[in-house]
């Protein structure tokens, strides 16, 4: 009687390595059209009619792109895969008749009557073992060293393309949060514009010379807090500006007394050494004889919205060097594996040494590209 593997087959890292695959088993491949070809080239080198690429997590092996199968998942239990993660590297069953893991297992008495198995590991970039490209068949086979060989490029092929869709849809992912995020911002500022108006800023009303004339207590905190004084009227505003801000200070102060209003945004550095971002309004205040007697001048912390837009800046950035990625570096080295597949089917699925190694150089190429990609999204918060 067939004994089914144990679900406790790998240990070592498995509930960090079921988190990965559960990232992955969410990739819709059926049609991935590079997937398809490694499957149907990988079936022509061993001249086999099944192949497939399978994922594994705690409960089910998923069967994401197949030829020759007719079902997209079985349990893990029953998966001929188990065995290949467990290993982490090329796994062979040259007749499952003469396996006594295999002799009775259903897959093998009943359909489809496996008594061939061949597979090597996907490895992610981090080292996780998620699945295997594998394949099989109805008669027992001993593959050749040439034919493993093929196995193990196809199978890192298999993994690279995977890892770098998963990492598109996470990066598309987040633009489209980010897209998101900048429209409910837009709406919220419309929003809160009106109650903002009504709420109190730092307020200080200045005579012509620069005397304050009046505040709110909002400024008095301000003033008390950022440069360790007291905020006072009679007293001039020069008193409390920083040097690097007060011949910006003057132009919009004297510009408000010829009738004008005008916004500036400054980061000002304090006594305190904190350095925050302001929002400055500069308007004439205008007496009931139409004459200009002072100005307001109103101050709004805006450092957590610029600390923001810095945060959108730099991520516009980053997928800005990640389409370029995208669009220009990774195009050489899958032109060349497509290239080499097409080489290796034109002569009859025999791969020589020198089109192994060509296509091992390419793959290398395109897992570096990966790396720098995976790299930029890991060391950067999106």
């Amino acid at each position: 009687m067939f004994k089914a593997g144990s679900k406790n087959l790998l240990v070592i890292n498995e509930p960090k390595r079921i988190r990965v695959v559960k990232q992955f088993v969410s990739l819709n491949l059926k049609y991935n059209q590079q997937l398809k070809h490694i499957i149907t080239v990988v079936a022509k080198v061993f001249n086999a009619p099944i192949a497939c690429v399978t994922l594994i997590d705690d409960e089910t092996q998923w069967i994401k792109i197949s030829k020759g199968l007719h079902f997209d998942k079985t349990p893990r239990n029953l998966s001929f895969c188990i065995y290949t993660v467990k290993r982490k590297s090329i796994h062979v069953v040259k007749d499952t008749l003469n396996d006594p893991r295999f002799s009775e297992h259903p897959f093998v008495v009943n359909h489809p009557k496996i008594r061939f198995y061949a597979g090597y590991p996907l490895i992610t970039q981090a080292g996780h073992c998620i699945g295997a490209l594998c394949v099989m068949d109805k008669k027992t086979h001993i593959p050749t060293t040439e034919q493993k060989m093929s196995l193990k490029s196809l199978a890192l092929s298999v993994s690279n393309i995977m890892e770098l869709k998963l990492t598109i849809e996470q990066l598309n992912y987040s633009l489209t949060n980010l897209k998101v995020i900048q429209k409910n911002k837009s709406y919220n500022e419309i929003k809160l514009r009106a109650m903002f108006e009504s709420l109190p800023d730092a307020y200080f009303l200045l005579g012509k010379h620069g005397e304050v004339l009046d505040f709110n207590k909002i400024a008095y905190r301000q003033i008390q807090n950022n440069y360790l004084t007291k905020l006072s009227l009679g007293r001039t505003i020069n008193g409390f500006l920083n040097p690097e801000f007060k011949e910006t200070f003057l132009y919009h102060f004297d510009d408000a007394l010829k009738g004008n209003a005008s916004n500036l945004e400054k980061l000002e550095g304090f006594i305190t050494n904190d350095k925050l971002w302001w929002e400055c309004r500069f308007e004439p205040v205008i007496n009931d004889s139409d004459e200009i007697i002072g100005v307001s001048y109103t101050a709004k912390d805006i450092n957590e919205r610029k600390l923001h837009e810095l945060k959108i800046l730099n991520q516009k950035k980053l997928l800005m060097r990640i389409a370029q990625i995208q669009s220009h570096d990774y195009r050489g080295p899958v032109s060349s594996i497509l290239g080499m597949m097409i080489l290796i089917e034109s002569e009859n699925y025999v791969a020589s040494k020198e089109y192994l190694m060509m296509l091992h150089t390419a793959t290398k190429k395109l897992e570096e590209k990966i790396n720098e990609v995976v790299n930029l999204v890991n060391n950067n918060d999106l």
